[in-house]
């Protein structure tokens, strides 16, 4: 069973698609959370604590703009219910998981220090190894592929290597052209026991990486699976069928450049920074693996060079922020008789902070973002948020409740986040655990867009700046940006940097998540 507690995915999706928002009990990535009042998605630990003001608009199926999905159809459903019904066998071994992070009261309690970097039960997540393997005698039963399995997973080519070793591989052929290969690669071999400690070089853990095409893309990358991020087998199994389902459905896309880079579904889309190693552009498109399928309309791109996205991105440059922390130590009458005579400006709509203790002075320089300096490594990620509409995912983002879900323990002097604010940002145990110390440098609040960005302080790891930007396009659209400057500043960050690197990707992948993914019950 997918969870003992609830229906499959698919069948709550579809019900909450029909349904709209009327039932609470419905999974918020459906229905839109409710960040904060009574009868919330999700657990009040993780809720925003500004309370609504007056007259914010209730969110409802017909008024949302995000509230897009359209039901699945007959066919897709008559699939994941077959893919459910084989995995009662191929997963009776291998039981599902509640999130134990969720108390008995349905809030959601912060990851103890000794939960990082460790992972008490590496055997679970088998779990994943079963679900493919239900995925993949479907799929042959049905007459769309033909499998082949490759013990030696090092032996199946890939366009850019995953960020894990590869065993046991399948692939899994389709018989329809046009149709791109799916690919299944275990990261750990059959017996292994999986490791607990995962701080040792050779920790082992039962993931799964899923490809397409041959030579394959990444379509799905390994995680982090220690237990302070542990949310429970649910999460990762719709995940999987997700990934899975797009490529069947013909409804995934993958484009990948020196530039750039982006990937849709039916489910979302996503964009970022290209790979500097790559010799040649890659783009692959799924097509259906049977005959007479109609797939899933794709979201729409994510184009940071086209101009509906243009205007989201960093839009005032280094002498206008300049100026902005220069007019802000001003009397207010001052400053704002002063901004009325800038143009297009009638206030500040994003504030800085302006008193800086030069003995706890950031580590990068201010216009970093802007001007990356030598030795600095730039890096942008954006992905189309399909489950809260604008006004929460901005509260979500300054809540600090993206870092909270990604599995970071976060100290913050202020909620929301606030300009000079400090936070600590904390991962790992005893010796190794790493304290990371920002100071919150500017928050956007605009009408259509939203955050902050911070620096960081002698101490972190890392020196940069890292902003958090939720956007709304003029169609209703809803983005969510990260745009990241560092180096490594200290000499344990040095000395592991392409391991920080890799760190760095899965957080960031864990940021993009943590608007989309579903909050239980």
């Amino acid at each position: 069973m997918t969870s003992p507690s609830a229906p499959p995915w698919w069948h709550e999706l579809n019900e909450a698609v029909r349904d709209g928002a009327e039932s609470s009990p419905m999974r918020a990535a459906e229905v839109g959370p409710i960040l904060a009042g009574e009868g919330s998605a999700i657990p009040a630990a993780e809720r925003d604590p500004m309370p609504a003001a007056e007259g914010d608009p209730v969110l409802t199926a017909e008024g949302d703009p995000t509230y897009a999905d359209e039901p699945l159809s007959e066919q897709v459903i008559a699939l994941l219910d077959d893919v459910e019904a084989a995995f009662a066998v191929t997963g009776a071994d291998t039981p599902g998981w509640e999130d134990p992070h969720l108390g008995t009261d349905g809030e959601r309690r912060d990851s103890h220090d000794g939960e990082y970097s460790r992972c008490l039960d590496p055997g679970k997540y088998r779990i994943l190894w079963a679900r493919a393997k239900a995925w993949t005698q479907v799929l042959i039963a049905r007459g769309w592929a033909d499998g082949v399995e490759i013990m030696d997973g090092a032996r199946v080519s890939w366009v850019l290597e995953p960020l894990a070793d590869r065993y046991r591989t399948t692939v899994l052929r389709p018989r329809r052209p046009g149709a791109q290969p799916l690919v299944l690669a275990r990261t750990a071999p059959d017996d292994a026991a999986g490791s607990t400690d995962l701080t040792a070089g050779d920790a082992e853990v039962p993931d799964l990486v899923v490809g397409i095409g041959e030579p394959a893309v990444v379509a799905q990358d390994t995680d982090c699976l220690c237990d302070a991020c542990d949310a429970g087998s649910r999460e990762l199994l719709e995940e999987l069928d997700r990934t899975i389902l797009s490529i069947i459905d013909g409804s995934f896309e993958a484009v990948v450049t020196s530039e750039s880079h982006s990937e849709r579904t039916s489910f979302g889309a996503s964009s970022g920074s290209g790979r500097d190693d790559l010799e040649e552009p890659i783009q692959v498109t799924a097509g259906p693996w049977a005959d007479g399928w109609t797939p899933r309309e794709l979201c729409p791109p994510i184009d940071p060079m086209d101009s509906s996205w243009t205007e989201e991105m960093l839009r005032e440059p280094w002498p206008t922020r300049l100026l902005d922390i220069t007019l802000a130590v001003l009397p207010v009458p001052l400053e704002t008789r002063i901004n009325r005579l800038r143009p297009g400006r009638s206030g500040t709509l994003t504030s800085y902070a302006t008193l800086v203790d030069p003995e706890r002075a950031i580590t990068a320089p201010l216009d970093a973002l802007e001007n990356p300096p030598e030795g600095y490594h730039r890096m942008h990620r954006s992905a189309a948020v399909t489950d809260m509409d604008f006004e929460r995912a901005s509260s979500a983002v300054r809540s600090w409740l993206v870092h909270r879900r990604s599995g970071l323990q976060v100290a913050a002097s202020h909620t929301p986040a606030a300009p000079g604010a400090e936070v600590h940002l904390r991962v790992g145990i005893g010796p190794l655990r790493i304290t990371a110390p920002c100071r919150v440098l500017w928050v956007i609040d605009e009408p259509d867009r939203a955050g902050f960005a911070y620096g960081t302080l002698p101490g972190h790891p890392e020196s940069g700046i890292e902003q958090f930007t939720v956007t709304r396009t003029a169609t209703g659209t809803v983005g969510f940006h990260l745009d990241v400057v560092s180096k490594p500043a200290t000499w344990y960050a040095r000395l592991g940097a392409p391991l920080s690197r890799i760190a760095q990707e899965i957080i960031t992948r864990r940021y993009l998540r943590a608007l989309s993914l579903p909050a239980r019950r």
